[in-house]
């Protein structure tokens, strides 16, 4: 990968969000995290679309209801949105005092806390709270200091190793998607707190399988559907997968050409027809001849 010293953009303007019911949503974002509402209006297509922003910020939330297009489905690869809050404790005490439990967390990562709550339509939210006084990143017995900048396509799986131990996040989710990271480090990971550790972990190839029995059973559906696309996965996570509740979950295992044709042929007769769908691509692509 490179990366222009002058990039083609030059910032984030908004992000969009599809949901059924946008003024239960306006009402979430307004009163609950304090969003403020800029402007609403109906499309020439129908559709009901409102901004939202965050004072001190110029970064828009745009929320559209496409009220004739059926129900929606949140996609299993949007994770969440995130929001810096000053202090985490006092906002979960005020979240409380408004009815809104707290589903993950508060986790302590060394440089942040973070914790998560559920939005209308399926969406997570993760509030942040920045930590200024992180403590100092892993070294190396001579007391050279490990920090994202030591990783490398020829970093030694004993910096990885000692690295996977880091309070940065960031770190971490590196090392969980490094092709040397040692078996017991990925296993570790596979295991992180922060669900986008996980997540990382899950599209590595190089897990050990153990690995992949933690990670088939994560509760975020996010991370199940990530590792059924992994390229490594044996039969016996992919039978298991093949049981998951979530069809976004199967849908993501039939869209893996480096399953056997049994497992596709399963997922072939799967009851949800976007799982059908995918496993019947699957199949014609693992049987087109080569050229």
């Amino acid at each position: 990968m490179s990366f222009s010293d002058k990039p083609l953009v030059k910032k984030l303007l908004h992000t969009r969000m599809r949901v059924n019911d946008l003024d239960r949503t306006i009402r979430f974002y307004r009163d609950i995290l304090g969003l403020r509402v800029s402007r609403t209006f109906t499309s020439p297509r129908g559709s009901r679309i409102a901004y939202l922003w965050i004072p001190g910020s110029d970064v828009e939330l745009e929320i559209t209801e496409f009220e004739a297009s059926g129900p929606v489905n949140v996609p299993p690869d949007l994770v969440h949105l995130a929001f810096e809050v000053s202090n985490m404790d006092e906002t979960i005490d005020r979240l409380a005092s408004l009815n809104v439990p707290v589903t993950d967390g508060p986790t302590h990562t060394g440089h942040s806390i973070f914790a998560f709550i559920d939005a209308p339509e399926g969406y997570e939210i993760e509030l942040i709270q920045p930590l200024h006084n992180a403590p100092a990143p892993p070294a190396l017995p001579g007391g050279e200091e490990l920090e994202l900048g030591s990783i490398g396509p020829d970093s030694s799986p004993e910096i990885l190793s000692e690295l996977s131990k880091s309070h940065d996040r960031w770190v971490r989710e590196t090392v969980a998607g490094h092709p040397a990271t040692p078996p017991e480090a990925l296993l570790t990971l596979s295991m992180d707190p922060d669900p986008l550790v996980r997540e990382v972990a899950a599209q590595n190839p190089f897990l050990p399988e153990e690995a992949f029995q933690v990670l088939s059973r994560d509760p975020k559906e996010v991370i199940r559907s990530v590792l059924a696309k992994n390229i490594s996965l044996s039969e016996e996570i992919a039978r298991t997968l093949l049981s998951d509740p979530s069809p976004w979950v199967r849908e993501s295992l039939a869209w893996n050409e480096a399953l056997p044709v049994g497992i596709l042929d399963i997922l072939h007769k799967d009851e949800h027809p976007v799982v059908r769908s995918a496993a019947t691509f699957t199949l014609s692509e693992k049987n087109r001849p080569a050229k």
